[in-house]
């Protein structure tokens, strides 16, 4: 069986045409029990716990077929309004027929907030976007960094849209998107290219902070043909920060 990891996916092969594409996150002391850190409802972590994984394995150009959420806390009523949240997110992806599966702890009391979330995905290998820069490109951050309470938690615009993701994928030119999180938009850029055998040179819009924590994947790092750049900057909070040689 062939299984490799690229970045933060696992990529296995299922037969000659199609792929399983896995993505896992992890959520702690978010929510609002004794000890969390940041008090929010649980319906919001659920719900932004769940889209770093499904931007990842959508940005893959893979189709979301399953969920698992397990959560490290009770199931009422803390679990029932975290699944709650990944639902709306799953709604919010335009995603429908997810299963949802996942485990909560109910034979201790917890005092602060956990959730590990993994999300698969199925791609036909030819249309998988990983690994696919052959002759380099220009890459572009979208999105504004945001983490914790500096996002909008009932609808945040400036951050990475689910519309967006869709659009670009459908773009020949686009060679390959990724979601950014902690490690911030050069990591990624630089993480991109090296997976790709190549090398990434920072230069364009300084209006950005390119070390800055994205959180959860406020921002994506986009790879495409310098063919269609002022469509791309037509985007919202897109800016030009690099290219790929």
């Amino acid at each position: 069986m062939d299984i490799k990891k690229v970045r933060d996916l696992i990529i296995i092969s299922i037969d000659e045409e199609k792929s399983m594409v896995i993505a896992c996150d992890s959520i702690g002391s978010i929510g609002n029990k004794e000890y969390d850190a940041l008090k929010v409802e649980p319906f919001i972590t659920g719900k932004y716990g769940v889209r770093v994984g499904l931007l990842e394995v959508m940005a893959a150009n893979a189709q979301v077929v399953t969920v698992i959420d397990n959560v490290c806390a009770e199931m009422e009523p803390t679990g029932r309004e975290i699944i709650r949240g990944i639902e709306s997110e799953l709604h919010n992806a335009g995603l429908k027929n997810i299963a949802l599966g996942g485990s909560t702890e109910e034979n201790f009391p917890t005092f602060s907030t956990g959730l590990g979330v993994t999300v698969i995905g199925i791609a036909n290998k030819k249309d998988i976007k990983v690994n696919k820069i052959k002759t380099g490109g220009v890459v572009y951050s979208i999105g504004v960094p945001k983490v914790g309470s500096e996002i909008n938690y009932n609808e945040d615009k400036d951050i990475f849209q689910y519309h967006t993701l869709k659009e670009l994928l459908g773009k020949e030119e686009v060679y390959e998107i990724v979601p950014v999180g902690s490690k911030g938009i050069l990591y990624e850029a630089q993480e991109l290219a090296k997976n790709n055998d190549k090398a990434f040179t920072l230069e364009g819009d300084a209006s950005v902070d390119v070390h800055r924590s994205a959180g959860p994947a406020t921002v994506a790092i986009v790879c495409a043909d310098e063919a269609i750049e002022e469509e791309i900057k037509q985007i919202p909070n897109s800016y030009k920060i690099g290219v790929i040689k």
